[in-house]
């Protein structure tokens, strides 16, 4: 089986591109006329200072959102003798890249974490090496949707050694 979760990556990027292009504007706006300020003020009665705060804050808590649920591109690919795993994460600070490849013969389990109240899922990976089983590094699988996490987990749950 192989699939990715680009199109629920496009639609985050989109949305935080949206996101800061709203802040922005909103933001330019009341430095640069004062009607839409004087506007804001009259009907609402809150400070200029509470707005740049409260439009810059939805922004800040938007991007803060998808950077702990660790939001990231994933594509899982089992078709030839191997798993593979490639995935980025959305985040400025650590844009790498990632690919993990586990042959079948080797693959010994997985493990799927929550943390963050519930908010981050991660998935870990078990693999045999040279007499003993190593844990990879965490996968972050919050971006992917309900079917794909579930595609993804029944497909390493068939390459799962059974014991005899």
């Amino acid at each position: 089986m192989k699939f990715d979760n680009e199109g629920t990556a496009i639609k985050i990027h989109v949305l935080k591109t949206i996101m800061a292009i709203i802040s922005g504007i909103l933001i330019a706006l009341m430095i640069f006329i004062p009607s839409f300020y004087n506007f804001l003020v009259d009907n609402t009665g809150i400070p200029k200072y509470v707005f740049f705060i409260l439009f810059s804050l939805v922004f800040i808590l938007f991007y803060l959102y998808h950077l702990v649920r660790a939001s990231a591109f994933l594509s899982f690919d089992d078709e030839e003798d191997k798993i593979v795993i490639r995935f980025y994460r959305f985040d400025i600070f650590n844009p790498s890249k990632v690919a993990y490849e586990i042959s079948f013969a080797d693959f010994v389990g997985y493990k799927v974490e929550q943390r963050y109240l519930k908010l981050r899922k991660d998935i870990v990976l078990f693999r045999m090496y040279q007499g003993d089983i190593v844990k990879y590094p965490p996968i972050p699988i919050s971006a992917l949707t309900r079917s794909e996490r579930k595609k993804m987990l029944t497909a390493l749950d068939s390459h799962i050694p059974k014991l005899q």
